[in-house]
């Protein structure tokens, strides 16, 4: 990283294509606020390790305050109104770490094979990393449905209930091209009272692209708040059934 002591600050407002139902921010527009407002950030630069929180909920029409500082192993940003909202850190890795081969056995569930496609993809032909957050969303919402026993319609209508991702730790080895066929892999790996932890894995022919531990927390749609609740016990139950051992980074 070049530049190790320029500080920038910029704003950025959030706007009505970035949020979701409830006018909050959805979690993979972050990534693209940083790629689109710092071009320093160069994510598609891998292999990194990311680790982003969320510290309080945006919504439509914010005004983020956003802080970007290189340093000696990458850079981090923060995002902040009256208090920090949000911060990722990157962390630069050896051009020559290995792709590690994928056990299929650590899943509980996973997507059918797809293809990469153009839209997914910047000019280089790579898969954005916004866009691969929303693969996880898509895959955790296929898992509720498929393994679970509620789908994400019961949940956020019927139930009232969100669960918003408080942290990811992402591990970036390599990017899928356009055109390229993948899978998302996911298991539990804690289960709490009110948050669960989940491993998942994109995976293509050459093993484990990208690897993210994610933090859901379950909570009431109904408070402007967004305040934190209790896991319906049949999902707790079935989350809790599909526990494994997942080795470390």
């Amino acid at each position: 990283m070049k530049d190790k002591d320029r500080k920038i600050v910029r704003s950025f407002r959030v706007r009505f294509a970035q949020v979701d139902g409830a006018h909050v921010i959805y979690y993979p527009r972050y990534l693209e606020m940083i790629a689109d407002t710092f071009p320093e950030a160069a994510l598609d630069r891998v292999p990194y390790d990311l680790s982003i929180r969320f510290l309080g909920s945006n919504r439509l029409g914010d005004n983020i305050r956003m802080i970007f500082e290189p340093n000696e192993t990458g850079w981090s940003v923060s995002g902040s109104m009256k208090r920090e909202s949000f911060s990722v850190v990157l962390t630069e890795k050896s051009a020559d770490r290995p792709m590690e081969p994928y056990q299929s056995e650590l899943a509980s569930f996973e997507t059918e094979q797809f293809t990469i496609r153009d839209w997914m993809c910047g000019p280089g032909g790579k898969l954005h990393l916004s866009r691969y957050y929303e693969l996880i969303s898509h895959a955790v919402e296929q898992w509720f449905e498929a393994s679970l026993g509620m789908s994400f319609q019961e949940l956020h209508v019927a139930e009232n209930l969100g669960i918003p991702t408080v942290q990811l730790e992402t591990k970036c080895t390599a990017f899928p091209r356009s055109g390229d066929t993948v899978s998302v892999a996911l298991r539990p790996i804690s289960v709490g009272e009110s948050a669960a932890q989940l491993m998942t894995w994109l995976t293509g022919s050459g093993g484990v692209l990208l690897e993210t531990r994610q933090v859901i927390v379950f909570a009431d749609l109904s408070d402007r708040k967004i305040q934190s609740v209790s896991i319906p016990e049949m999902l707790k139950r079935n989350m809790r059934s599909q526990l494994a051992a997942v080795p470390s980074h």
